[in-house]
């Protein structure tokens, strides 16, 4: 585990300590929060094409326009709720800390997967119960990363924001198996559709009861109730005393960097918020998280999520228990790479590497399917052909690129950058930019592969190959960096630039007065 982490830029010794099981426990139980997110990506495609589901909500020998509404609204509805809970999780979470608030979003998750279970037929209930549970992930989106980068030491930051991203994957690869089970095993009665609708409340369960037995973010904390409060949270989660070197600096750095945000603009509030975001290194950070989510979703991966029996019917494969096992094996290719990219190749090889070299394979794969449906129409028959296979495999090696690049380093990077008095605006900015892109995807697929068919991966394809230059030019690299330090890297004026000489005098003051 030690091999991957990088040099810190801690002007003390980092010890070993710090990389003990509670961040990683943390981290696991913090990310039943994007299982929600996952689960809900995948499940929903194919759930809705089930036949009792059908048959109770009246879509059988319903027309194709009909079936691409009904589609575009449920899946949808989700992500509005999703855009309007992600905002309003930051004035909570700054009001309420951010485990009071994620233990509420776990509860209203709960209420809209109710709602959804026993809509019985009725569509009114169905939309109202979509959009009730998108307001839990969209707050959980938001705050899921931000709290534990909070936590996190900064070497392994990348691995334990990138559990949620885990956690995605996880919940997306269930979903796609899930309805593919039922078909298999369950009657085709109304329990078929309702079984894949009620797995969504064990993660929401899971994390409302997970959140009561993990502490609050020490810098939440530290800016909220001071420094003594944070310094006890603080040592306890680094496994090391209250009076250790390394816990001095990183409180140092904490409480320094609060008091130079309050200093830089007076005033509380979204009129001070706003104040702040505008100098001119955090105006070029929030532009950075809004880009970054837009490359993020027209890379065409949730399209591929959401309407992935479709996706591969387009592409030549015919028949549900085709597509249904494709998707199921997209979501394993999806999951397995996504924990070799989280766990071992972001905080080794950084975040913008990873963006450019995955950027570069999934542009090629998306343009090839694109191309090959132009050039070679999938045909009706049940015989796919080779091309098709090639095409299908190209989704595959899609998946892979995505995983390493643009599936969870938004995430972390967006959870990093910015100064923790705008933090949780910040976010929630980008992360209500995510779910926006998400709801525009989640609208327009169905008619774009019905109307334009291969213009819908060439899309994808120039989005892909347009953000290269973005990271290359505009992205700065951040692996090993401290929050606080963030600032420096904006040009932002920091005490990392003003102070140093403190933090060495305040440091060897405290190892003298310890020896």
């Amino acid at each position: 585990m030690q091999g991957t982490i990088t040099q810190s830029d801690f002007l003390v010794a980092v010890p070993k300590e710090i990389y003990n099981y509670r961040v990683y426990v943390l981290a696991v139980v913090a990310s039943m929060g994007a299982i929600l997110f996952g689960y809900d990506l995948a499940f929903i495609g194919t759930a809705i094409t089930l036949k009792p589901f059908k048959k109770d909500f009246d879509l059988i020998g319903a027309s194709q326009s009909n079936l691409d509404s009904f589609s575009a609204n449920i899946v949808s509805l989700l992500q509005a709720g999703c855009f309007f809970g992600s905002l309003a999780a930051a004035p909570l979470g700054d009001r309420f800390g951010r485990r009071k608030t994620l233990i509420m979003t776990g509860m209203i998750f709960i209420v809209g997967s109710i709602m959804q279970v026993v809509s019985s037929g009725s569509v009114s209930v169905m939309y109202a119960g979509r959009a009730v549970g998108g307001l839990g992930v969209g707050a959980a989106s938001m705050l899921v990363p931000l709290y534990i980068a909070e936590m996190s030491p900064p070497c392994i930051r990348g691995r334990l924001v990138g559990i949620y991203e885990i956690g995605v994957q996880a919940g997306t690869c269930t979903g796609f198996w899930i309805n593919y089970g039922v078909s298999k095993n369950v009657a085709p009665t109304s329990a078929q559709w309702q079984i894949p609708f009620a797995i969504q409340l064990v993660p929401g369960v899971m994390l409302t009861i997970g959140m009561f037995f993990l502490p609050e973010s020490p810098r939440w904390s530290a800016k909220s109730k001071g420094r003594e409060v944070a310094v006890t949270q603080l040592a306890n989660l680094r496994n090391l005393p209250i009076n250790h070197e390394y816990i001095n600096e990183e409180m140092f750095r904490i409480m320094e960097q609060i008091e130079q945000e309050r200093a830089a603009v007076s005033g509380k509030g979204l009129v001070a918020e706003f104040k702040e975001l505008a100098i001119p290194g955090n105006r070029r950070r929030i532009v950075i998280g809004i880009l970054i989510f837009v490359f993020m979703q027209f890379a065409g991966s949730n399209a591929i999520n959401y309407y992935s029996p479709r996706i591969f019917a387009s592409i030549g494969l015919q028949g549900s228990k085709a597509t249904l096992v494709s998707t199921g094996v997209y979501g394993i290719v999806r999951f397995v790479a996504i924990c070799v990219a989280m766990y071992w190749a972001v905080d080794k090889f950084g975040r913008v590497n990873l963006l450019i070299c995955g950027s570069v394979v999934a542009a090629f794969a998306m343009w090839f399917i694109g191309a090959y449906i132009k050039i070679c129409p999938p045909a009706t028959s049940a015989h796919i052909s080779a091309g098709g296979y090639a095409a299908a495999t190209m989704i595959y090696v899609f998946a892979i690129a995505f995983c390493f690049s643009w599936a969870g380093i938004p995430w972390i990077y967006c959870s990093e950058i910015f100064p923790l008095r705008i933090r949780s605006m910040c976010v929630a900015i980008c992360a209500a930019t995510h779910w926006l892109m998400n709801f525009v995807i989640a609208r327009s697929v169905p008619y774009m592969i019905t109307s334009i068919g291969f213009g819908t991966y060439f899309i994808f394809g120039a989005m892909l190959t347009l953000s290269i230059p973005f990271v290359y030019f505009f992205v700065p690299e951040t692996k090993g960096r401290s929050l606080e330090d963030m600032d420096a890297l904006f040009g932002v004026p920091s005490f990392l630039d003003d102070d140093i000489e403190k933090s060495v005098a305040m440091t060897e003051h405290l190892e003298t007065k310890q020896g």
